[in-house]
């Protein structure tokens, strides 16, 4: 199974149930997958090729998932882009991955501009937010080009994704991750679709970071409905759960701290929430021993990755998380059995 099967199953199964739903608007299955169908045949259009590279850099937003799953259908590596990155490190990225494409949100168009010099394998510009001097604009590529599915072979063993590490020992290390690790995550842990029952996902953590695609992608092979955030914001995040009835979500631990300490904390309802995953930093005893009291029905998952392995590869459920908190739990069933390499 690849990711592409993802999108198109749930939108054959749920096809009117909102997918994404992002600043009061919603999509729904079968309009992001007609988008990003004309976004993939946009992208061959323009010469685009199996095995290129297109970069986004962006915060989170539909058009960021159109994208994943637009270069998904037309073989194409998605690289997602560090928002927080300086121009320097950005170049150094796009001419490492030989990127062919670029989209950029609207904040960073005017940064974009002034490096187009410094990319030279970069051939195409592309606004996402609006028209832009010397770019190609988004939904006017959407608007010329085909509805229809792409006609592309895609192997589970192909690279999907393109995402550079952190750096934090030098310049950042680009990791290629494949259709079947996601996909050996999704199986063994996600219901498939149900036309009968829904949950509602919030997903804040920005879709640069391994963690956010593995979450998006769960999400959708789920058929579940994502509530968006541009970027974490704790007034906001508890307003998104008390609005959308959010089931799901994923925190850092300094996003839990916020939360549950925020004077304001107890005038939301946040009873839709049944599960919340934390990960990407040691979770200190005090925080999730408060909140385990302050939301006693919830069940705080803690799962242990890194990028190389497309995410999780221990976790420590719910039931083992109030006795030890400490640990990051047992090896994940999918941990390992798709290596990065062969």
């Amino acid at each position: 199974m690849n990711t592409v099967d993802f999108i198109n199953i749930a939108s054959a199964i749920c096809a009117d149930r909102p997918m994404v739903i992002f600043e009061g608007k919603k999509l729904t299955f079968s309009e992001i997958n007609e988008r990003a169908n004309r976004l993939a045949n946009a992208l061959l259009k323009l010469g685009r090729k199996k095995g290129d590279l297109v970069a986004i850099l962006q915060v989170n937003c539909p058009q960021y998932i159109e994208t994943y799953f637009a270069c998904a259908k037309a073989g194409l590596i998605l690289s997602p882009l560090n928002f927080r990155a300086k121009a320097e490190e950005l170049s150094y990225m796009l001419n490492f991955a030989e990127t062919k494409t670029l989209l950029a949100g609207d904040r960073y168009v005017d940064m974009v501009s002034g490096m187009k010099a410094d990319v030279p394998t970069v051939k195409d510009f592309i606004a996402l937010d609006g028209k832009a001097q010397g770019m190609l604009y988004y939904e006017d590529l959407l608007a010329g080009s085909s509805p229809d599915e792409p006609v592309t072979e895609i192997g589970d063993d192909d690279v999907t994704i393109l995402m550079f590490t952190a750096g934090t020992t030098g310049r950042p290390k680009a990791v290629p991750l494949r259709h079947n690790a996601f996909a050996a995550y999704a199986l063994e842990n996600v219901e498939p679709p149900n036309p009968d029952s829904s949950e509602v996902n919030l997903l804040t953590v920005p879709l640069y970071h391994v963690a956010g695609i593995q979450a998006m992608l769960a999400s959708t092979y789920g058929g579940r409905t994502m509530a968006m955030m541009r970027q974490f914001e704790v007034k906001e995040w508890m307003e998104t759960v008390q609005k959308e009835k959010a089931n799901r979500a994923m925190l850092v631990p300094t996003m839990l701290k916020w939360i549950i300490d925020d004077p304001d904390f107890k005038k939301y309802d946040l009873s839709s929430l049944k599960v919340v995953t934390y990960g990407a930093a040691s979770m200190p005893f005090e925080v999730i021993k408060k909140a385990i009291e302050v939301m006693p029905k919830v069940q705080f998952i803690n799962a242990f990755g890194q990028t190389e392995t497309a995410s999780t590869i221990t976790m420590l459920g719910p039931l083992r998380s109030r006795r030890r908190r400490s640990c990051c739990g047992c090896a994940h069933p999918s941990g390992g059995r798709w290596p990065m390499w062969r």
